[in-house]
């Protein structure tokens, strides 16, 4: 295996934004799965998914945890274009990093199954994952009263920078529930059942966004679970979202 940590991909105002990146040592071009951390936008850091990104590329993928700017410093949309740039920047540099420009998963938790979700939305080919794990993320960031509990009413209006009364169409632009259209990427979507931080019915509201639409998605509901996974539940999602991964990258259903 190579391990390449704090390479950089892209330079915003004079600050480097960098990715950690594990790639099997195969000459071969690899499907890739970009692993994204969470942290309600304003905390956590990309070494925070170096294990999960080391379980995928011990599966042969080429395994990527990339940077992106936090709140509120960074308000939106600065983590999403980060997200987006990283993926242009992925497929730019395909060749050189050994991985199929065609075969690109995102997967991540909270705030980043937020992000990887919007990935899935994109309407830039460039910018667009291929196939989409989306661990208790939020999806609808709107009149975060009656949708999220007040825990987590903070966090989300830092990263919004602006209150939803004065900018509700920011926060709709924000919401991977108001994105999805036909064309968006097949989707496996997990939530534990006792999360009190990202409602499970942010989940179950975009499964059935995705079915009216048609569009692939399987939702997973992990009985007993919080937003933070036991070891047991964690390995139930590494092994489910390394299925969906294979039949999904890797089995050319997709390209």
């Amino acid at each position: 295996m190579k391990v390449r940590f704090d390479e950089i991909y892209a330079s915003i105002d004079g600050a480097n934004l960098r990715y950690n990146a594990i790639l099997p040592d195969s000459t071969e071009l690899s499907a890739a799965v970009v692993c994204i951390h969470g942290g309600g936008w304003v905390s956590g850091d990309r070494n925070d998914m170096n294990e999960v990104a080391r379980y995928f590329a011990d599966h042969g993928y080429a395994a990527f945890s990339p940077q992106y700017r936090l709140a509120p410093l960074h308000p939106y949309p600065a983590a999403i274009e980060d997200g987006r740039t990283f993926l242009a920047f992925l497929r730019e540099n395909s060749d050189k990093l050994g991985v199929r420009s065609n075969a690109i998963g995102v997967i991540g938790n909270s705030a980043g199954g937020h992000l990887s979700a919007l990935l899935g939305t994109s309407t830039d080919p460039q910018e667009k994952a291929d196939a989409v794990v989306n661990i208790s993320g939020l999806v609808d960031l709107t009149d975060p009263n009656k949708h999220h509990p007040q825990i987590s009413w903070d966090f989300i209006g830092q990263f919004m920078g602006a209150p939803f009364a004065q900018n509700s169409a920011a926060w709709i632009e924000a919401s991977p529930l108001y994105q999805v259209r036909p064309s968006t990427s097949p989707m496996l979507i997990i939530h534990g059942s006792d999360d009190d931080i990202v409602w499970p019915d942010q989940s179950k509201r975009l499964k059935e966004a995705l079915d009216n639409v048609g569009v692939e998605n399987e939702l997973i509901i992990l009985d007993g679970e919080g937003h933070s996974f036991a070891v047991q539940g964690f390995e139930t999602i590494l092994d489910r979202a390394l299925g969906f991964f294979d039949a999904k990258l890797r089995s050319g259903a997709l390209k």
